[in-house]
């Protein structure tokens, strides 16, 4: 059982995938309420989109937070042994810029969001405590922060789609499948 749900020498585990695949679904759905909010045809719409948009934003946070602390005490698999000095370098940087994004994106909405006047929420069933005071100048900054971290976060989701499908179709290594469910 501790060979499926934690990482081995060449596969992770079942709980980094669900982490993995989790938060990826997470930041697909922001991307999609973000574009939603900008196209809202109402107030009351847009304010819905909003809620939802923080709520899918705070449990990106909290899986990345529990997903931070799982890879801490559970070692990835190794890289393939193929793989140049110089990849193996963009990888880990590559990782660990997804993992900065991941959570400072949710970071600087939570300030921009509480420095509006509007705090966050958890699906309305957790009020989420502001992180600063209200303060126009600092929303204007949390705004801008959080849209370029996002379209930064979007180039290196990008980025990291591309490397995983060119170590499938192309390399025809492990890479992709090691974080894929086995099936057999």
């Amino acid at each position: 059982m501790d060979g499926i749900l934690r990482n081995t020498e060449t596969r992770y585990g079942l709980v980094a995938q669900l982490f993995h695949w989790t938060v990826a679904i997470g930041i697909v759905l922001q991307f999609i309420w973000a574009w939603r909010i900008d196209q809202a045809d109402s107030i009351r719409l847009e304010y819905q989109l909003v809620i939802q948009h923080k709520s899918i934003g705070m449990t990106v946070l909290i899986l990345a937070l529990l997903r931070i602390a799982w890879r801490l005490f559970n070692a990835p698999p190794a890289l393939p042994s193929a793989m140049a000095r110089r990849e193996r370098r963009a990888a880990a940087f590559t990782h660990w810029a997804l993992y900065g994004l991941i959570l400072f994106l949710p970071l600087s909405g939570w300030v921009y969001s509480s420095a509006a006047g509007y705090g966050a929420e958890l699906f309305g069933w957790v009020e989420i405590p502001d992180l600063v005071g209200q303060s126009e100048a600092v929303e204007a900054a949390g705004f801008q922060v959080h849209r370029a971290l996002g379209w930064v976060l979007l180039g290196l989701v990008g980025i990291h789609v591309a490397a995983a499908m060119h170590h499938h179709f192309v390399r025809k290594d492990t890479v992709l499948k090691r974080m894929l469910p086995k099936w057999n």
